[in-house]
C-alpha cells in the first residue's frame, strides 16, 4: 500500500542531487565516449566547416571493433565461482550449494549482465548491475535471487563516502527507471498517478513529465551491533545462533551443547551488523518498503581504471580514452583524401578568355563534365590553346599519416594486429607470442576490474542464500556427475526437524573465482585436448567416450552420454573418480599347464585307490605289501612334487604376464605424451613457415 512520506522522498532526492553534482564530470565523460564510439564522431561546428568547403565529413571507426574484440574476449574468459565451506559443511551440501549458485547465474543470464557492464566500463569508464529477488513464478510464494543488468549506468547512484571498489559498503545506493504514466496508473492506480505531477527539475536526476514517471529504487544501509561468541570447540557464532544452542542442566549448572558436545564461551565481543532496507519511491510516495536479505548494498559499481584527483574526487577513465584524438585524426585524413578523389573526377583546363568568346563555345566550356568527341574553342591572336590541368594526386604523406594514426591507436590500447588475429609485422611464432603477451598486459586491467565486481556479486548472493532459500523446496539443478537432477533443499529427514539434508541455512562459505575460460570455453578446450589424444591413439575412445560427449556443443547430451558411458568399463569410471590405480584382473591359467595339473591330480587319485585296494587284498605277504606301499608312497611324493612345480610355474607365468602388461601400458603412455607434445610443438612452429 503506497503511503505519502514527503520528508523521506525529499531526503532521497537530495542524496541523488548531491551524487549527480559530484559525478557530473564522469557522467559527461560516459555520454561523450559512448556517443563517440557508437554514434557520431564529428562535432557539429567541425562538420559545418568541412561542408562549407564542399568536403563530406567521413568516419572510419577503428575503436568500435576494438571494444567488440575486448568484449568478445571477456565473454570467452568469464571466471567460474567456487564456494569454499568451513569444516562443518558436508561435501554433498557444498556440491548442492555450488549448483544453486550456478543456477542463479544461468537463470539471470549473468553472462549478458557481465557483458553489458564490461562494455559500459570499457567504453564510458564505468558500468553497473544489481542483485534483486523475485518470485519463482506468478503462482509461487517462494522467492529466488536474480542478477539484473544496468543498461544505463548514469541512472545509478552511490554514497560518495563508499571505500570499496564496488561501492557496496556505502550507507545508500540506488537506481532510477522510467515508466509510462499509463503503465503506472494500471499498477498503482489512477489517483496516485494524478498525484505525481510533472517535475520542474529538468537536469535528469528526478524528472516526471506528462508521459512518464521516474521510479527510484533506494537501498538504505543502517548500522547495528551484535554480540559474537567464540566457543571452546573453535566455532564463532553470532547472537541469534547463540540463542538457538541447546542447553542442559548438570549439577544445577547450565551447559551449552553445540554439534553434540558440551562447550563453553571462551570470548565475547561486539561486532558491526548492517541492515539494508529497500524503498521504492515515486514523487512523494513510498510505493514499497521491505528488508533486503544482505548486509551489503546490492548495487555493484563496475570500474574500468579510475583514479582520484587532488581534491579526492574519483575520475573514471574509459579504456579507449587515449585513442580519441588519433581516431579524429583518421577521420580528418579520410575526409581530405575523399575530397581529393572527388574533385579528380572532373577534367579541368586552363583557357584564355578569348577561347570561349562565342555563346556556343562558352556553353561547352562552362560545364567541365560536358563530354563530347572533341572540345571546340575560339582562336586568339596570341595562339594560346586550352591546356588540360593534371588533377591533384593523393599525397603520400596522407597515407603515412593514416598508418601512423593506426599505430597510435594500437599503442594506446596495447591491442596490436597479432592480438586481433590479423597479420602483423612479426615474422616468427615467438615474436607473435611476445606481442600478444604484451597486449594482454593492457587488457588485463579491465578484465581484473570486472572479476572484482563478479566476486563482489557472488559474495552478496552468498549472504542472501540462507535467507531467501530458507524453506524446503525442490529445484532442478545441474549436478556435476548426475546432470540435471531434482534436488530438495532443506529437506527434513525426521519429523522433529533434527536432521536436515542439503541445508542452505547453515555453514559459512568463502567465494573464490577460478580464472580461465568460461564454461563453454572450457568445454571447447577439453574437446580439443581429447581430439588430440584420440588422434594419437584412437583405441582410447572406449575409455573416454563419456567425457567426450560431455564436452560436445549439444543442448542436452544426457541420453547420448548415458549410451556412450556403457562403452567405458566400470573400473575405468571408478578410477577416474577416485584416482586410484585399477586393481589387477585375475590371470587366466595356461591351458597346457591346467591339463598337466589335472593329469597329476588324476594320477594321485589313482595311486590312492591302488593303495586302498592293496590294503583290502589279503593274498599278498606282509613283506610284499610293505614293498608295494613304499612304491606307491614314492610315486605319490613324486606326483606331489610335479604338481607343486606346475603351480609355481603357473604363478611365475602370471606375474610375468602382469609385469609385461604394465610395461606395455607405461610405454603406450610415454608414446602418447610424446606424440601430444610433438603436436603442440608443431602447432607453435607453424607460424614460422609463413
Amino acid at each position: 500500500m503506497a503511503r505519502k512520506d514527503i520528508e523521506k522522498a525529499q531526503d532521497v532526492r537530495q542524496k541523488i542531487e548531491f551524487w549527480d553534482n559530484y559525478w557530473k564530470d564522469n557522467k559527461d565523460t560516459y555520454n561523450e565516449f559512448n556517443q563517440f564510439v557508437w554514434g557520431n564522431q564529428w562535432l557539429d561546428d567541425e562538420a559545418r566547416v568541412f561542408e562549407t568547403y564542399k568536403k563530406i565529413p567521413l568516419t572510419m571507426n577503428k575503436i568500435a571493433p576494438l571494444i567488440n574484440h575486448l568484449v568478445g574476449e571477456q565473454r570467452q574468459n568469464t571466471p567460474s565461482i567456487e564456494c569454499i565451506p568451513d569444516n562443518s559443511v558436508p561435501p554433498e551440501t557444498v556440491e548442492v550449494r555450488e549448483a544453486l549458485v550456478k543456477d542463479i547465474t544461468f537463470a539471470s543470464y549473468a553472462k549478458v549482465v557481465y557483458q553489458t557492464g564490461f562494455q559500459c566500463a570499457a567504453t564510458g569508464g564505468y558500468g553497473a548491475w544489481f542483485v534483486d529477488t523475485e518470485y519463482e513464478d506468478e503462482h509461487s510464494f517462494l522467492k529466488c535471487i536474480r542478477i539484473r543488468e544496468g543498461k544505463i549506468p548514469t541512472r545509478f547512484f552511490w554514497d560518495s563516502s563508499a571505500t570499496t571498489p564496488c561501492k557496496t559498503d556505502g550507507m545508500y545506493a540506488g537506481y532510477r527507471e522510467r515508466m509510462s504514466r499509463r503503465k503506472f496508473a494500471a499498477i498503482y492506480g489512477k489517483k496516485l498517478e494524478r498525484d505525481i505531477p510533472p517535475s520542474n527539475i529538468e537536469d535528469g536526476s528526478v524528472f516526471n513529465d506528462d508521459e512518464s514517471v521516474t521510479l527510484c529504487h533506494f537501498y538504505e544501509r543502517k548500522y547495528q551491533t551484535i554480540n559474537l561468541y567464540r566457543l571452546s570447540n573453535g566455532r564463532t557464532i553470532d547472537h541469534d545462533e547463540f540463542r538457538e544452542l541447546e542447553r542442559v542442566m548438570v549439577d544445577d549448572v547450565e551447559m551449552l551443547i553445540d554439534q553434540g558436545q558440551i562447550v563453553t564461551v571462551e570470548e565475547k565481543r561486539r561486532a558491526p551488523r548492517y541492515k539494508v532496507i529497500h524503498f521504492l519511491i515515486a514523487g512523494d510516495y513510498i510505493l514499497d518498503e521491505e528488508d533486503f536479505p544482505s548486509q551489503q548494498l546490492p548495487i555493484i559499481f563496475v570500474d574500468q581504471n579510475s583514479f582520484y584527483n587532488k581534491e579526492g574526487s574519483q575520475i573514471v577513465r574509459p579504456f579507449i580514452k587515449d585513442t580519441k584524438d588519433a581516431q579524429r585524426y583518421i577521420n580528418y585524413i579520410a575526409t581530405q583524401s575523399a575530397y581529393l578523389l572527388k574533385i579528380s573526377r572532373y577534367d579541368q583546363f586552363l583557357i584564355a578568355s578569348g577561347n570561349a568568346r562565342s555563346n556556343d563555345t562558352a556553353q561547352i566550356w562552362r560545364d567541365p563534365v560536358n563530354i563530347q568527341g572533341g572540345l571546340k574553342f575560339d582562336e586568339v591572336q596570341s595562339g594560346f590553346i586550352p591546356q588540360q590541368l593534371r588533377p591533384p594526386e593523393l599525397s603520400q604523406s596522407l597515407v603515412q599519416q593514416y598508418e601512423r594514426a593506426l599505430m597510435d591507436i594500437q599503442s594506446c590500447t596495447g591491442m596490436y594486429n597479432a592480438q586481433l588475429g590479423e597479420q602483423g609485422n612479426e615474422i616468427s611464432g615467438n615474436a607473435i607470442d611476445a606481442r600478444t603477451k604484451r597486449g594482454a598486459y593492457a587488457t588485463y586491467i579491465p578484465f581484473d576490474s570486472l572479476n572484482r565486481a563478479i566476486a563482489c556479486t557472488a559474495s552478496i548472493i552468498d549472504e542472501m542464500i540462507p535467507i531467501v532459500y530458507d524453506t524446503e523446496r525442490t529445484m532442478m539443478l545441474n549436478m556435476k556427475d548426475a546432470g540435471n537432477t531434482q534436488i530438495t533443499l532443506n529437506q527434513q529427514m525426521d519429523e522433529y526437524g533434527g536432521q536436515t539434508q542439503n541445508d542452505m541455512t547453515q555453514g559459512k562459505y568463502k567465494i573464490r573465482l577460478i580464472p580461465g575460460p568460461s564454461w563453454e570455453g572450457q568445454k571447447q578446450e577439453n574437446l580439443e585436448s581429447l581430439n588430440m589424444i584420440l588422434q594419437a591413439n584412437p583405441e582410447l575412445f572406449n575409455m573416454v567416450a563419456d567425457l567426450y560427449v560431455e564436452n560436445l556443443p549439444l543442448a542436452n547430451s544426457n541420453e547420448l552420454r548415458n549410451r556412450l558411458r556403457t562403452l567405458v568399463p566400470p573400473e575405468i569410471i571408478e578410477a577416474g573418480k577416485t584416482g586410484q590405480p585399477i586393481p589387477p584382473k585375475p590371470q587366466q591359467p595356461d591351458p597346457i599347464i591346467m591339463v598337466k595339473m589335472q593329469e597329476l591330480q588324476l594320477k594321485q587319485q589313482q595311486l590312492q585307490m591302488e593303495q586302498q585296494k592293496l590294503m583290502m587284498d589279503n593274498k599278498l605277504s606282509e613283506e610284499e605289501l610293505n614293498l608295494k606301499f613304499e612304491e606307491l608312497e614314492t610315486k605319490k611324493v613324486l606326483a606331489a612334487a610335479q604338481l607343486q612345480e606346475m603351480e609355481l610355474r603357473f604363478a611365475s607365468e602370471a606375474e610375468r604376464t602382469q609385469s609385461n602388461e604394465q610395461i606395455a601400458h607405461a610405454d603406450n603412455m610415454v608414446k602418447l605424451l610424446m606424440h601430444s607434445q610433438t603436436l603442440k610443438q608443431k602447432g607453435k612452429n607453424e607460424p614460422n613457415k609463413h
